[in-house]
Parts: C-alpha cells; sequence; structure tokens
C-alpha cells in the first residue's frame, strides 16, 4: 500500500514539473551564429552536410524580408536573391511581435535552426523547384535597441 502511494506522488510531482515547466528564451540567448536569410539558404543550397552541422540544432539570428505574417504564430522570411524560403514558429513569448508587421518589411529574427529540406524540381508538380526550406522553433522577432 506504502509502495503504491510513493508510486501515485511520484507520477503526480513528474507530470507537475512536466506540465508548469516553461521552455527556455532562445531569443534572447547570444546566438550561436549570426547571417542574412540570403547566406543561410545559400549555404544549405551549396552544402547541405556543411550547413547542416554548423547551423541545425543552433541559436540562430539572421535578417531578411517577411513573405508571409502568420499572428497565430508563424511567419515565412525569405531573401529577393533567393526562392527559398525560412519557416520560423514564433515563441508565444514573442507573438505580440508580430502585430503591425507589414509584408517585404525587413526584420531580424532568432531561434532555433530545425530542419532543412531541398525542394527538387517535378514535370508533376508546378509549385516545386521553388528553392529550399529551413525550419526554425522557439523564434522571435527581435527589437533592437538603436
Amino acid at each position: 500500500m506504502i509502495v503504491i502511494v510513493f508510486l501515485l506522488l511520484g507520477l503526480a510531482l513528474t507530470a507537475y514539473l512536466m506540465y508548469t515547466h516553461e521552455n527556455p528564451d532562445q531569443v534572447s540567448k547570444t546566438p550561436d551564429h549570426i547571417v542574412t536569410a540570403n547566406q543561410l539558404l545559400t549555404e544549405f543550397e551549396k552544402d547541405v552536410a556543411t550547413a547542416s552541422a554548423r547551423y541545425i540544432d543552433k541559436i540562430i539570428q539572421f535578417s531578411g524580408s517577411l513573405k508571409n505574417i502568420d499572428t497565430s504564430g508563424s511567419i515565412i522570411v525569405g531573401a529577393p536573391e533567393t526562392q527559398g524560403e525560412i519557416i520560423v514558429a514564433i515563441d508565444p513569448r514573442y507573438k505580440k511581435s508580430l502585430a503591425g508587421r507589414t509584408k517585404d518589411e525587413i526584420v531580424i529574427v532568432q531561434g532555433v535552426c530545425g530542419s532543412y529540406i531541398r525542394d527538387e524540381a517535378s514535370p508533376d508538380d508546378l509549385l516545386a523547384g521553388l528553392g529550399a526550406t529551413i525550419r526554425f522553433r522557439s523564434g522571435g522577432i527581435k527589437d533592437i535597441q538603436k
């Protein structure tokens, strides 16, 4: 009986800690790399293995042009020089920074680089071949103090 009580208490404590734990704020941390959206997309397109080793699961700060804004929590950033795009899942603490942003506005974004997908051209898919996609998580638009 005592063992069951301790197991239930341990389970309750574990559940409490899991659901009340907040993810770290990656946007306020010092970035591992600072680049432009164009540099990031170009590096992945040239050499996926080297770029993946350098950027995946690292905190990256980059600047680029807003292509799309979803105020529920994501943005798409690009560079006029490339066809690829960077999709950033916005940390809930930074969703308010999306208000008032406009398409083609230049922004500075920081987050954790999560993955890269190369879009291959296909004769069956009219949208294929439009460039690569890099995905970020725990991101936010940085308001740089001047």
